[in-house]
C-alpha cells in the first residue's frame, strides 16, 4: 500500500501527489527491492563508514513518496555480523540496472522537489512517522525562487550534498540517530538568534518525526558561500611557495630568499590570527545564548571532568597497546619514537590529567567539534566555518554535548601541524632524501608563527574579554589546552596507525610536542633593601609631524629633517604597534620602500638596520639616512609612489600606566610575564633603556640587584626584542626563568 501524502493546499504542482503510470514500480516494492541489494550496494558508498564491517541483513524502517517525482525517502536498519545495528537514510528511485534501484539524489528532480517542500513548509506522511519540511526566515533571500541548476557535489564524505543554483546547498545526513543534528542545532541558533556571520546561513531542514519521538535531522538547507576554496588546501598551496622559497634562500640566494621566506610565514601568521579572532567570536557568540536548554553554557561540573578524564585515559591505553602491538611494522625512522611513546604512558596519563583543573569556575560550551582547516572556506578576505557535525565516528550523544571550548582550539593547532608536516612530504623529492631534514627548521618556524598568531587572535576575543568558558590564569588556561592537543595527537596517532602508517610521524611529534610539562619553579627571593620589581604597561599617543615622502628621496631628506621623536615612533616603537609578528620588515621604513614603493632591495637592507645597535636616536637617524643615499646613487631613477600611499612621519610620546602587579621572588617575576599586558614587556626592555636613558633594560637591572641572580640578568640583559615580535620575546624571557628556576636559582 503507498505511503500518504499531505499535501497544503499552497503548494505548487511539482509537490503534489503524481499519478502512478501504467507499469510503475510500486513504492513499498521498490523499497523492499533497495533493502535487499542495499549489503552490496553500501560498502561502496564514499558516505557509508561501516566499510569493515560485515552486513547481516537491511530492513525497511519507513518510508514516503516525494511528491511530483519518483523518488521515495526511505529509512533502513542496517544489522551487521557482530549483532551492531545502524539507521540509513537512502532516497532510492527506480533503476533499470542490474541493481533495480537508483540513488535518488542523483535525481535533479528528486533534489529540487525537497527544496520546494522546505519553501512551503509541506509534510510527508510515511507508516509510522511524518517527513516535516522546515524552512526559515532566510530562506527567501537565499533561494528566492525555484532552482533552475540543480547539481549533486561529488566531494562528498559522510553526507551528501548538492548545490542549487550557486546559492544554496542542501546537505543530506545518511547515517541516522535519534535527535537533531548538531550541523542544524548550531547553524538554526546561530542563524536566527544572533548577528555572528561566520557561518552559513541556515535555510531550511528536513525531519523525521514519530508520534511522542524526538525529531531526526535527515537534511539541512544553507546558503552557499561563494569561495576560494577550503583553508586546507589553500594552507598547503602557501607551505608550497614558503618552501620553495627557503631553499632558493639555502642554495644561493641568502638573506634576501630568506627574508622573502620569513614574509610569506608572517602573512600566513596575520591569517591564523585572523581565524583565531573569528573562532573566537564563534565561542563568544554560542556561550551568550540564554534561552535554548540545549545550547546555554553551563559550569563545567565534577562529573564533566571526571568523565572527560576517564574517556582520555581509556582512549590512550587502547592506543598505546596498538602502537605496542604493530611497533616493528612501522617505518623505520619512526620506530623508536613509537617505542618511547609505549614507555612513557605513565607520563601520558598524568599529562592527562591536568584536565582537572577546568573544574574550577569554567563553564562549557556548544563547540563545533570537529574543527580543522579543511572545515574552514576562504571567502573573499575572511572564512567561513562549516559542517557542525562533530566527529562522525561518535555518537550522536556526544556530538551535541557541551565541551571544553578548547577541544575546537586544540584541533586548530594540531591541524596547523598536519598542515606544516604535510607540507614538507610534498616538497621532498626521491632525489634529494636530505630535503626534508633542510627544510624541518623553517617548518617549525612557520608552525611556531602560526600557532602563536591563531592563539592571539582567539584570546584577544575570549580570555581578555573574560570569557568565562576559559581558565582565568595563563598557567591554567596553557596547561588546559595542552591537555586537548595531546587528547588529539592520540586520537591522531590510532588513525594514522591504522590508516596511513606512513604519516605516524606527524601525531608522534605532537605527542612529544605537548607531553612535557613546564620545569617545576623554585623561588628566588630579594636581597635584604631591596625592593619589589612593579610592571608599568604603557599606551602610544600618537601625532601626526605634517609631512609626507612621495619617493625615496624625499624620505631621506625627511628623515634629516624631523625631530628624533618621529626616529623613535617609526623604528623602536614600530615593535609596540607589532605586538604579535615584527615581519621581514622591522621598522616602518622598511616596510613602506618594500610595500608601497615596490623596492624590495631598500626594504631589504633598511631592515638591516638594527635600532638596538645604535646607542642614540641621532646615530640611528645618519645611518638610515646614509643608507637611503647609498642605495639611490646605485640607480638612475628615483623610486617613488605609483599605486601605493605616501609616507606620513608620525611622532608620538608614551603615557605610563600602573598594572598593579609588583612581585619579590623569580617565580612571581616569571608568573607575572605571563600575565601582563605586552606593552608592558615593551616598555622594561625598550622604552626604559632608549627614551628614558636607564643603560639597561629594567627586567635586567632588578635580577641583578634585587635577587642578586647575576647570570640569568646577563641572559636577559641579552634577549634582543627587535629580533623578532614582543609575543616571542615573552616567550624567550620566560625560557629564561624556567631554566634558572630548575637550575635551583636563587635558593
Amino acid at each position: 500500500m503507498a505511503s500518504k501524502t499531505r499535501t497544503p493546499k499552497s503548494a505548487p504542482p511539482a509537490a503534489r501527489r503524481p499519478r502512478r503510470r501504467r507499469g510503475a514500480v510500486p513504492p513499498d516494492r521498490l523499497v523492499t527491492r533497495a533493502a535487499a541489494g542495499l549489503p552490496a550496494f553500501l560498502p561502496a558508498q564514499r558516505w557509508f563508514g561501516s566499510k569493515a564491517r560485515t552486513i547481516a541483513g537491511v530492513t525497511p524502517l519507513d518510508h514516503a513518496v516525494v511528491p511530483g517525482t519518483a523518488g521515495i525517502l526511505a529509512l533502513f536498519d542496517v544489522v551487521f555480523a557482530d549483532a551492531g545495528r545502524e539507521t540509513y537514510l537512502v532516497p532510492v528511485t527506480p533503476d533499470a540496472g542490474e541493481a533495480r534501484f537508483g540513488d535518488a539524489m542523483d535525481d535533479p528532480a528528486v533534489c529540487a522537489a525537497l527544496v520546494e517542500l522546505i519553501r512551503i513548509g509541506g509534510s510527508v506522511s510515511g507508516r509510522r512517522g511524518a517527513f516535516r519540511f522546515i524552512p526559515t526566515e532566510a530562506l527567501a533571500d537565499i533561494l528566492p525562487g525555484p532552482s533552475e541548476k540543480v547539481n549533486r557535489v561529488r566531494t562528498e564524505q559522510s553526507n551528501t550534498s548538492v548545490s542549487f543554483d550557486g546559492k544554496a546547498i542542501l546537505k543530506l545526513f545518511r547515517k541516522l540517530e535519534p535527535g537533531p543534528n548538531p550541523d542544524f542545532e548550531i547553524t538554526d541558533f546561530l542563524t536566527r538568534r544572533t548577528t555572528f556571520r561566520g557561518v552559513p546561513r541556515l535555510a531550511g531542514s528536513i525531519v523525521y518525526m514519530t508520534a511522542g519521538g524526538e525529531g531526526t535531522t535527515l537534511a539541512v538547507l544553507q546558503e552557499f558561500v561563494p569561495n576560494q576554496g577550503d583553508a586546507w588546501t589553500s594552507t598547503l598551496g602557501r607551505l608550497g611557495e614558503y618552501y620553495a622559497v627557503a631553499l632558493d634562500g639555502m642554495a644561493g640566494e641568502g638573506g634576501s630568499g630568506q627574508a622573502f621566506a620569513r614574509t610569506l610565514a608572517d602573512a600566513d601568521a596575520e591569517e591564523a590570527r585572523r581565524l583565531g579572532s573569528l573562532t573566537g567570536r564563534l565561542h563568544m557568540t554560542l556561550a551568550s545564548a540564554t534561552s535554548d536548554p540545549a545550547i546555554n553554557p553551563e559550569p563545567i561540573a565534577a562529573a564533566d571532568v571526571a568523565a572527560w578524564q576517564a574517556r582520555m585515559q581509556d582512549y590512550l591505553g587502547r592506543v598505546v597497546a596498538t602502537v605496542a602491538s604493530c611497533l616493528e611494522t612501522l617505518p623505520a625512522p619512526d620506530r623508536e619514537m613509537a617505542r618511547q611513546v609505549v614507555d612513557l604512558a605513565p607520563r601520558l596519563r598524568t599529562e592527562l590529567a591536568a584536565v582537572q583543573i577546568l573544574g574550577q569556575g569554567v563553564t562549557k560550551i556548544r563547540v563545533h567539534g570537529d574543527y580543522h582547516l579543511g572545515q574552514i572556506l576562504k571567502s573573499g578576505d575572511g572564512f567561513m566555518i562549516l559542517d557542525f557535525e562533530g566527529e562522525p565516528a561518535r555518537p550522536l550523544e556526544e556530538r551535541r554535548a557541551k565541551q571544553c571550548a578548547l577541544k575546537d582550539v586544540a584541533g586548530m593547532l594540531r591541524s596547523f601541524d598536519y598542515a606544516a608536516h604535510t607540507g614538507l612530504l610534498a616538497a621532498a623529492t626521491p632525489d634529494d632524501i636530505g630535503l626534508a631534514d633542510r627544510l624541518a627548521p623553517w617548518a617549525e618556524r612557520w608552525l611556531t608563527t602560526v600557532r602563536e598568531a591563531f592563539l592571539k587572535g582567539y584570546l584577544t576575543e575570549t580570555w581578555e574579554a573574560g570569557a568565562p568558558f576559559l581558565p582565568r590564569g595563563q598557567e591554567a588556561l596553557r596547561a588546559a589546552l595542552r591537555v586537548f592537543e595531546l587528547d588529539k595527537a592520540i586520537y591522531e596517532l590510532n588513525y594514522e596507525i591504522n590508516h596511513r602508517p606512513a604519516w605516524v610521524r606527524i601525531p608522534l611529534e605532537g605527542v612529544r610536542r605537548t607531553m612535557a610539562p613546564a620545569p617545576k619553579p623554585r623561588a628566588a627571593r630579594l636581597r635584604p633593601g631591596e625592593g619589589p620589581f612593579t610592571f608599568v604597561a604603557c599606551v602610544e599617543l600618537l601625532e601626526f609631524v605634517g609631512v609626507r615622502a612621495e619617493n625615496e628621496r624625499q624620505l631621506a631628506e625627511l628623515i634629516e629633517e624631523v625631530s628624533l621623536d618621529s626616529i623613535y615612533y617609526h623604528t623602536h616603537a614600530f615593535f609596540l604597534r607589532h605586538k604579535f609578528v615584527a615581519g621581514a620588515y622591522p621598522n616602518d621604513f622598511a616596510t613602506w620602500a618594500a610595500v608601497q614603493v615596490r623596492d624590495r632591495v631598500l626594504g631589504e637592507r633598511l631592515a638591516m638596520v638594527d635600532p638596538g645597535e645604535f646607542a642614540n636616536l641621532q646615530t640611528l637617524r645618519e645611518e638610515l639616512v646614509s643608507v637611503i643615499d647609498d642605495h639611490l646613487r646605485r640607480l638612475q631613477i628615483v623610486p617613488g609612489v605609483i599605486f601605493g600611499e605616501p609616507f606620513d612621519f608620525i611622532q608620538s610620546r608614551i603615557v605610563e600606566i600602573a598594572t598593579g602587579t609588583q612581585v619579590r621572588t623569580l617565580q612571581e617575576f616569571r608568573d607575572a610575564l605571563l600575565e601582563v599586558d605586552v606593552s608592558a614587556i615593551y616598555f622594561h626592555l625598550v622604552e626604559s633603556r632608549m627614551r628614558l636613558g636607564r643603560g639597561q633594560n629594567d627586567f635586567a637591572a632588578w635580577l641583578d640587584r634585587g635577587l642578586d641572580l647575576p647570570e640569568l640578568a646577563a641572559r636577559v640583559r641579552a634577549v634582543d626584542p627587535y629580533a623578532g615580535s614582543l609575543e616571542r620575546t615573552r616567550a624567550r624571557l620566560i625560557q629564561l626563568c624556567d631554566e634558572a628556576l630548575a637550575e635551583g636559582a636563587g635558593e
